[in-house]
């Protein structure tokens, strides 16, 4: 028993040490980033019409996220796939960008801010019918005024009645 006690002392000053900066620093057990991800499609879609299909994104006062096209390699961009069951789905059309200025970057980066709308159209045949599932998934990468988080990956479903 006296050879255990040996090995754990001097590992237990060390746990308290790094337990003590770990709560004097609030960077480092910063809040988890404020982002919201919705699929926001119509409750129903007409057979052989298109429709507008939304992903809507909120990030929370303080928090931004980098924009499809960042202006650094570094950077990891805001990327969403889409598939539809049936039907066809347009190109994802990427909100603008607001160019903002950090302390970590020598020049303005390219960032997304508030609420964000990506947008596609979903065009159904004539002859559709049913309901119609909607998937895919929104990558991003949180940051705010002092750091960047892991970027996150946000699986969207959703199902449209065909009418």
């Amino acid at each position: 028993m006296h050879r255990n006690a040996l090995r754990v002392r001097p590992f237990a000053p060390f746990l308290l040490t790094a337990i003590a900066i770990l709560a004097a620093s609030p960077s480092l057990l910063a809040q988890k980033p404020d982002v919201k991800v919705r699929l926001v499609p119509p409750a129903s879609v007409v057979a052989g019409a298109k429709t507008t299909v939304v992903v809507e994104m909120t990030l929370g006062p303080k928090w931004h996220v980098n924009s499809h096209t960042p202006a650094e390699d570094f950077l990891i961009p805001t990327d969403l796939t889409l598939k539809a069951s049936a039907g066809k789905l347009s190109p994802i059309r990427y909100p603008k960008h607001v160019e903002k200025k950090f302390a970590f970057s020598d020049k303005p980066l390219r960032v997304y801010e508030g609420t964000v709308r990506f947008e596609t159209d979903l065009d159904l045949a004539a002859g559709a019918n049913g309901t119609v599932s909607l998937s895919g998934n929104l990558g991003y990468q949180a940051c705010n005024e002092e750091q960047c988080f892991m970027p996150e990956k946000v699986p969207l479903e959703a199902k449209l009645a065909v009418r």
